[in-house]
């Protein structure tokens, strides 16, 4: 008897774990998707319109720990970034310091700089985390 619940406890232990686990991952996926989601929520059309004219005034876009969007740009050109991430981000050339948008508030927070006038590759990041990175191509 003594045995067959010693054995009960560590099924229960390893079905405990493993429902934790589950739970985080949950928690984690749904704060990944969770972003967009939000945003389609709001009225039909608002967010594609606001999203592609972002891009076409050179927006990027924070969402996931990830930079994406227009990383292409025109000497001098203004530069939107928008952090759709929960927490507080930076674009920041970490090479020449030609440009840093000082910390974007998470949640929609936005913040603009200017592209360096000369044409050339400037790799970027986020001084709050490291692995965060990206590469502006500013060209005629």
């Amino acid at each position: 008897m003594h045995h067959h619940r010693v054995s009960d406890v560590s099924t229960y232990m390893r079905r405990l774990a493993l429902a934790v686990c589950a739970a985080a991952l949950t928690v984690l996926l749904a704060s990944c998707g969770g972003s967009s989601g939000s945003s389609s929520g709001s009225a039909p059309g608002s967010p594609t319109v606001g999203s592609a004219a972002r891009a076409a005034a050179g927006g990027i876009t924070i969402r996931g720990f990830a930079y994406s969007g227009t990383m292409t740009v025109k000497p001098g050109q203004k530069v939107t970034v928008t952090n759709d991430d929960s927490v507080t981000h930076t674009l920041t050339d970490k090479v020449s310091h030609k440009f840093d948008t000082g910390d974007i508030p998470g949640s929609g927070g936005t913040k603009t700089f200017t592209a360096p006038t000369q044409p050339g590759r400037y790799p970027f990041g986020c001084t709050i985390h490291p692995d965060m990175k990206g590469t502006l191509v500013v060209q005629r």
